[in-house]
This record gives structure tokens, C-alpha cells and sequence, in this order.
């Protein structure tokens, strides 16, 4: 029996196949115990696997002919934590298990078999179940100096009580030290927390393989302890081990060798080993050499020591893989991130109550929650089928005849659900468009399995696999992004509309079978699904990841969420006016993404221009494009750049020549089917008085505006708004006449807790300032990465640089985590994502942001753009900002 994953079912799942099977609880009663313990452990892993990878099936192959599903039972000896997670059901000779996804509510993030970490409880040595493995690691990293835990023995709990638990380690420790033992003698103390005896097998290095980790796993992670083998651990008698089968040599290499393979895990900065002693006892019967007790002394362990890996599985790269014990207690131990900072944030979707593979998901608490939403985006009417997007599905209808009918024939049994249209659900996932396909549409409706509609102009071989992929990954993303923690399963129909209008459902006798629990039953069903749906949709990493240290996300508003469906066949160019802190750089890097699944790219065929290096460097780090700064475009040919992003456009300039001229040329290369060229920009923030060599403002069509600003605290944002209305007043004469006219009103979010402080200080008052700031913050749970210092001019950095760090130093040297403690890095821009305080000036951090930020002197030489490098620079904060002009 083995376990494989196949690739050609007709399940749009993982489907793990085991092989042939013989079941009926009588049948397997009757099995070699070692064939039925083999098949048993096959099918517990690839079940957890599935567990921890959002579902899907396992197949089997039923070997006795005569098994009858209903009268035999199954026998499949299960763990009860499988229990609520499997339905079964017989399809003609095969055995299916249909296994939907952990539910992290249980207590823990994934299913475990066995946590492979021990510890001692009296005279035991017992594995900690997956509840007890996570309470004694966040133990540990509470305290993990202190090897004192919820699970070492409390002294009023040891038999016979704290003095006699002492003794016991007393005399071990005695025992530990003698030169020799006698054969059959008696010792004078049993088995505790702290000692344990075993009996040599006939292969001793086997036995100290086997019995070994588990001891010192129990021992390390309890409070130490001794280990004696060769001793009777039920009368306490020594036997030992003849001499002539036993070496030190020998016998130490082999224990050794087991205490190196034992996964051991840090918390705290010792990173030490496992301490242990071991001795050989010569054990003597009637004065001579009979034998060695082999005797191992364990120290105490400051963080955890396994026995072996955890009993864990993961579906990863297409096969069952085990997890190691670092990723597995990383995985058990993530949480909800802190934002205590962020109060304005509201958790949507928990770590605690969803899917293992799910990220925490945050909504700002003025804006609609994520169940009012779903409500607007995609509604469960009574008694009808909803069509959604209405524009999308009217277009498609005009565009293709016959459409129209053959979607209301597939709806026509349809009693109440929704159908969710895309041009491509394969683009909205991030998987590669396929030609041929016309347009694709999801199905949810009530006591129906949701079903993944592909509609081709024409069929190929492909198709049915394309249909099949999409579908999977579908069902994966509600699942594993979405957090949906229900039965699921996504069907693939493929339909034909040939140019004539006629259409055939392509799909027959292989559509597939679930249990009708795998049915949505209710609205409620119905909604909690569409939910994890506008999550999958609209959810996006949000920058706050990197200051959390976990992956977040948030979810797009309205407006981001039409820039990035657009049809990228038809809207090749486009102009995208956005208001500082709207989204600008993260929907340019949504959208690079989306070029390279529409049109099948490659990195270095997508171009992303900034003018700035430290923009630049960061795009880079994405490794989804090629990202150079605008100097770099213009000295360069960039022969097989096909599709060009633009950003940050407004502070372009012509000095090197017509940028816009030579990115619309390589774009449009190839006549018949020009690249895409998407312009981002704002013309508040333009920071120079030379011409930007952007296309009059009548000429930049098709144009979107952005006017929804998320990004800043609300005394910062209140800023910003007089600050607009500065530069609307004075505008540089280098921008457009109407440029800073929005068709929309502007929209800033109110609730967001912050600080705005200006003042005039001499130079040095400045650097204590900020010193002094920086310190407090530090103190309050900010790190260096928190923090921008950003200047007028890049000249000035030097000045500023050593006199900075010099006062920040000058102060106590502060504690950033529990194990280490860290001197305060002062580096420019282009490292934005390391640990430090930014130093630069405000034009190289434009694009960039960070929570809170000291403007220096914020004067522009040329007067007519000081009101705009202020915006610039203010835009720059999310919840402190600190202008400080410098007086002589």
C-alpha cells in the first residue's frame, strides 16, 4: 500500500490515492495486525494532510469483493480528532473519504497525530496532546530562561511529597557517581519525575534508539532526570549488560547520534544544545566484571526538545510532505498580530476561528464591515437568481449571441442563489488565462455544491484540465485565503457556444458525486461562503504586514477593486490620478500581476518606472517585474519589455529626454496587439519645477481618479486637506490648468488616532528632539522600522546622520525583543524593509511610507512648490507626523 496524489481525477480536489483496501470492521479484525497498522497509518496521514491544506479526498480501492458498504461497517481505526471532519461513500469499486478543511476553533491551528513532545508526570513519560504541546511552548516563550513550566511536576503532586521527590534525585545523583554496582542488587529508590529505568533489548543499540528520545525529550523538557538502562524497572533490580555485548565507544556514538537528530527549539538567545553525562556503571557479580549499566544523566532544557518530528502532514508542491518541528511550532504558535497601534483597524476574520493556512483580515472601523459588504456586492435574494457585476454580464451578453440564453437554461432550475460573472475567474485567482474562453461564471445557490462554469467559443483538449485547475484553486482560496470553514467543493462545467449560437454542455457521465452534506443548505450557508468569496476578491497584503511581522490583509475599496477588473484588452493605456495614501503603488504591483496572467509574461517583459532609487529597489524585491528608475529608462533599449508600469509620474522630468514618447513606442511595438501602458500619478505631490513630460491633462485619456485616502491618522489627514488647499491656491506654474481638480470629492476615514506636532527649533534642539521622540517610541513598542527622518535636501543627510545617532545612543540602550538587545541603525531609503530609522530626503521617500515620520525643515528652494513637498512629506506618515523647521 502507498500513497500517491493523482492527477487524473475527475474531482476538482487533492485526491490522495492509498492504494487497494480491504474494509468491513470483521475483514480488518481478521488482517496480519501489521498490513492493517500500515494501511491505517496511510490513510491517517494523507487525511491530515488534507486537513491542513484545505481539503479535498482520498481514494481507495476496495480489495475484498464481497465487501458490503451498509451490512460490513468500515473498520478504519481513526483518531477522534478526525471526528466531524470525514464523510465516506462507496462509488462501484472504489472507497472515497471526503475531508474538508481543520477548523482552527478546535484550539489548535492544524491537526496533529501525535506532538512527538514529552514530558515526565510522576513515574510516566507521557506525549503531550496538541492543546498541552501549545500551552507548554507559549510557556516557554514567556519565560524561556525559566525551565519551570505548567508541566513539571508540582512538588505537592510528587508521591510521597516534595522531601521525598528530593531524595529520590539525591540518591540517583549518588548512584550516577558510583564506581560500580552489584549484580541483582536492589536499589533504594524507585522510579519519580526524575529517574527512569529500562531493561536492555538484544540489540542495545536498537533499544537506546527507540527508548532514548522519548526520555530525554521528557526529561529536558520537564526538570531533568537520570536514565538508567539495564535496571528492572519494576522490582529496581540491576541487571546490566554482559560485558561482551556492550562498548563505550560503541554506546556512546549511538546515544549521541540519537541526542543529535532530536528537533530542539529556541525561544531565547542560548541556542545551547542539550546538556547531558553519559557513564558506563561496571555492574560485578561475586567480584568480577559481569556487565555495564549504561546510566545518562539529563540536564534541564531552556526552550523544547522533541522526540522526533511531529506527526504532521501538509499537502506541498503537489506530494504529502511531514512537517518539521520548527515549522510546526511556528504554525501552532502564530496568532491574531498585535494592533494595539492601530485602533482604527477592526478584526475581521481571526486566526483562532478559521482555516490553518487563512491570514488575519482588518477592515478600518468607518468603513463597511466585511458582512455588510458581501450583503451589497453579492446578495442572497429570495426565490431568485442574482447576476452580478451588472455591467460585466450586460456587456457580455451584447458582446456574444446566445449568451444570454444559454446561461438563463442552466439557471432555469435554479430556485434562489447567485452568479458571480469574470471575463477570467482564472486572472481574479492569479493563475494564466486560457484563449478561447469567453467568459466564466460561479454559481452559488442553495442545496446545490457551488458550480465553476468555463464557457469556450471553442473546445480543445484542454479545456476540461484549464476548467478543472481553476475550479481547484477556487475551492482552495475560499478555503485557505478566505477562511471558509465549511464542507466545500467547487464542480467544473464546461459549456460550448459555438459562433452559430449553438450551445452543448461539454461535461456528462464523469461530473462528479459528493455527499449532500458537501450541499449548501441555507442563506446563512450561503452568505458565510460569499463572505470568504469577497475576501479572496478584495483582500490585499497590506503594507502594516511588514511593521507586524505576520501577513495581513485588508480589502480594496470599491474603486481599486473596477481599476484592477478591468479588461486589460481593451484599456491598453490609462491614466490613474490618485490622492496621497489612496493606494497608488500597491494597485500598480496588483495590476504588473494581472499583466503577466493575461498575457502569459515574463518578469523582465513587464517594466515598472519610478523616479526614485529606494521605490525602485523595493519593487524590485517583489520579483514580479523588471523596475528600473526613469534615468535608468532613458539610457537603456529594453528590447523585450512588451508592458510598462509608471509610477509616482508627476516628478518625472525631460532632462534625458521624452520618457512618455519612448514608453508608448515600446509598448506599441507590435501594432496588432500593442502592451499595456498604465500612468500613475499626483499632482499634489510634485516636487520640482521642470517640465514632467506627461501629455497635456486633456490628452491623458482614458483617465480614473483615486480619491478615497485610507493611509493617515486624523489630525494628519486633517492636515493634509489645508495643506491641498495651499497648493490649489498657489500652484507651481509647471502643472496643468484643472490638474488639481478632483471629479470627486475626496473621502478620509475618521477614527484613526494620531499625533501632529510643528514646531521651530535650532539645530541641535532638533536632534534632541527627535532623539528624545525616538526613545519614547521605542519604549512604547516601536522599532527603528517604524521611523522616517526625512529632509529637504539628500545633501543634508551627513549633517544630520552621526549627530542622530550620537543622541539617540546617549540615551538607555532599550530592549526590542525578549533576546537581544540591539543598537539603533540609522540608513537611508533603499533598505526599507531592514530594522532601522530612515534618513533621507523627502523626494527619494516619495512612494513610500511608514508610521511615524520627522519632517526636517520642509522648504522647498523654489518657493512655488513648498506647499507641495509639505504634502509630499506629511503624506509620508500614517499615525505621527513631526515638522520641525530649523531656525539660524
Amino acid at each position: 500500500m502507498s500513497l500517491k496524489v493523482d492527477l487524473e481525477t475527475n474531482f476538482a480536489e487533492y485526491v490522495l490515492d492509498v492504494g487497494k483496501l480491504i474494509l468491513g470492521t470483521q475483514q480488518r479484525r481478521e488482517m496480519d495486525p501489521q498490513l492493517r497498522d500500515t494501511q491505517n497509518e496511510i490513510i491517517m496521514q494523507a487525511v491530515c494532510a488534507l486537513l491542513n491544506s484545505g481539503g479535498g479526498m482520498v481514494k481507495a480501492e476496495i480489495e475484498n469483493e464481497d465487501y458490503n458498504y451498509e451490512s460490513h461497517g468500515v473498520g478504519l481505526d481513526l483518531p477522534p480528532i478526525f471526528r466531524g471532519y470525514l464523510d465516506a461513500m462507496r462509488q462501484g469499486k472504489l472507497f472515497l473519504i471526503f475531508v474538508k478543511s481543520w477548523n482552527t476553533e478546535a484550539g489548535v491551528r492544524i491537526a496533529t497525530l501525535c506532538s512527538n513532545l514529552y514530558h515526565r508526570k510522576r513515574t510516566s513519560t507521557d506525549v503531550m496532546s496538541s492543546w498541552e504541546a501549545l500551552a507548554f511552548l507559549r510557556g516557554r516563550t514567556k519565560s524561556p530562561t525559566n525551565v519551570n513550566n505548567s508541566y513539571s511536576l508540582h512538588p505537592q503532586e510528587a508521591q510521597g511529597g516534595p522531601q521525598h521527590e528530593e531524595n529520590i534525585q539525591a540518591l540517583a545523583a549518588a548512584l550516577f557517581d558510583r564506581a560500580q554496582l552489584q549484580y541483582l542488587e536492589k536499589l533504594n529508590f524507585p522510579e519519580s519525575t526524575h529517574t527512569r529505568f529500562i531493561m536492555f533489548s538484544a540489540n542495545v543499540s536498537q533499544c537506546i534508539k527507540e527508548r532514548l528520545p522519548e526520555c530525554v525529550s521528557a526529561f529536558a523538557n520537564t526538570e531533568g532526570g537520570y536514565v538508567f538502562f539495564g535496571v528492572h524497572d519494576e522490582t529496581h533490580q540491576v541487571i546490566g549488560c554482559e560485558e561482551h555485548r556492550i562498548k563505550f565507544t560503541s554506546v556512546r556514538a549511538t546515544i549521541n547520534g540519537c541526542m543529535n537528530k532530536l528537533p530542539v527549539l529556541h525561544f531565547c538567545a542560548r541556542r545551547r544544545g542539550i546538556r547531558y553525562v553519559v557513564k558506563l556503571l561496571e555492574v560485578h557479580d561475586k567480584g568480577a566484571l559481569h556487565g555495564y549499566v549504561c546510566a545518562i544523566k539529563v540536564e534541564p532544557f531552556c526552550c523544547a526538545v522533541f522526540a522526533r518530528d511531529p506527526d504532521s502532514w501538509q499537502m506541498k508542491d503537489c506530494s504529502v510532505k511531514q512537517l518539521a518541528a520548527k515549522e510546526w511550532v511556528a504554525w501552532m504558535m502564530e496568532r491574531d498580530p498585535d494592533i494595539s497601534r492601530f485602533s482604527e483597524m477592526v478584526l475581521e476574520l481571526s486566526l483562532s476561528s478559521a482555516t490553518p493556512r487563512s491570514r488575519a483580515v482588518y477592515t478600518h472601523k468607518n468603513l463597511e464591515r466585511l458582512k455588510e459588504q458581501q450583503k451589497r456586492r453579492f446578495p442572497v435574494l429570495p426565490d431568485r437568481v442574482v447576476y452580478t457585476p451588472e455591467s460585466l454580464y450586460k456587456e457580455l451578453f451584447s458582446q456574444h449571441k446566445g449568451l444570454r440564453e444559454l446561461i438563463n437554461k442552466e439557471m432555469r432550475s435554479v430556485l434562489q442563489g447567485i452568479l458571480i460573472f469574470s471575463r477570467s475567474w482564472a486572472v481574479d485567482l492569479g493563475l494564466q488565462e486560457k484563449q478561447g474562453v469567453i467568459c466564466e461564471a460561479l454559481l452559488i445557490s442553495q442545496n446545490n455544491t457551488p458550480i465553476f462554469y468555463s464557457i469556450f467559443s471553442k473546445l480543445d483538449v484542454g479545456c476540461k484540465g484549464y476548467s478543472m485547475i481553476v475550479a481547484h484553486s477556487l475551492k482552495q482560496k475560499l478555503v485557505n485565503t478566505g477562511g471558509y470553514t465549511g464542507r466545500l467543493c467547487v464542480t467544473p462545467l464546461v459549456l460550448l457556444l459555438s459562433p452559430d449560437r449553438t450551445a452543448q454542455t461539454h461535461y456528462g457521465s464523469d461530473m462528479q458525486i459528493y455527499p449532500e452534506s458537501y450541499n449548501l443548505k441555507t442563506t446563512q450557508d450561503m452568505e458565510a461562503l460569499l463572505q470568504s468569496l469577497v475576501i479572496v476578491l478584495f483582500g490585499l497584503r497590506s503594507f502594516l504586514s511588514e511593521d507586524l511581522g505576520s501577513e495581513v490583509l485588508h480589502l480594496l475599496t470599491d474603486k481599486q477593486y473596477e481599476l484592477l477588473s478591468k479588461n486589460l484588452r481593451s484599456t491598453r493605456q490609462l491614466f490613474v490620478h490618485g490622492l496621497p495614501g489612496s493606494g497608488k503603488t500597491v494597485l500598480a504591483l496588483k495590476i504588473i500581476e494581472k499583466i503577466r496572467n493575461v498575457f502569459h509574461c515574463q518578469p523582465d517583459h513587464i517594466l515598472y518606472i519610478c523616479e526614485n532609487q529606494p521605490l525602485k529597489k523595493f519593487v524590485s524585491m517583489k520579483n514580479i517585474c523588471q523596475a528600473v528608475t526613469r534615468k535608468t529608462f532613458m539610457k537603456n533599449d529594453f528590447e523585450d519589455t512588451q508592458h510598462i508600469i509608471i509610477d509616482e509620474a508627476q516628478n518625472f522630468r525631460t532632462e534625458d529626454g521624452g520618457w512618455f514618447g519612448k514608453a508608448k513606442a515600446i509598448t506599441q511595438r507590435a501594432e496588432a496587439c500593442p502592451g499595456i501602458l498604465w500612468i500613475f500619478l499626483d499632482y499634489f505631490q510634485i516636487s520640482h519645477m521642470y517640465c514632467s513630460g506627461l501629455p497635456h491633462l486633456s490628452d491623458q485619456n482614458p483617465r480614473e481618479e483615486l480619491t478615497r485616502v485610507f493611509r493617515n491618522a486624523d489630525p494628519i489627514a486633517n492636515h493634509l486637506q489645508q495643506v491641498m488647499q495651499d497648493v490649489r491656491r498657489k500652484s507651481p506654474p509647471n502643472l496643468p490648468t484643472r490638474s488639481l481638480q478632483m471629479l470627486h470629492e475626496p473621502e478620509w476615514p475618521q477614527g484613526i488616532p494620531g499625533n501632529l506636532e510643528i514646531r521651530n527649533l535650532n539645530f541641535e534642539r532638533v536632534v534632541n528632539y527627535v532623539a528624545e521622540k525616538c526613545y519614547f517610541f521605542f519604549r512604547n513598542g516601536y522599532s527603528p522600522r517604524d521611523i522616517a527622518v526625512l529632509l529637504s535636501e539628500a545633501s543634508e543627510v551627513d549633517k544630520y546622520k552621526n549627530k542622530l545617532l550620537v543622541a539617540i545612543r546617549k540615551r538607555r540602550t532599550f530592549q526590542l525583543n525578549q533576546e537581544v538587545h540591539l543598537l539603533v541603525q540609522i540608513k537611508d531609503a533603499s533598505d526599507i524593509l531592514t530594522n532601522h530609522i530612515v534618513l533621507d530626503s523627502i523626494r527619494r521617500f516619495s512612494g513610500l511610507e511608514r508610521n511615524i515620520v520627522f519632517g526636517v525643515n520642509p522648504r522647498a528652494a523654489e518657493t512655488a512648490i513648498s506647499h507641495n513637498l509639505l504634502l509630499c512629506l506629511s503624506s509620508r506618515a500614517r499615525k505621527h507626523l513631526y515638522i520641525l523647521y530649523v531656525s539660524i
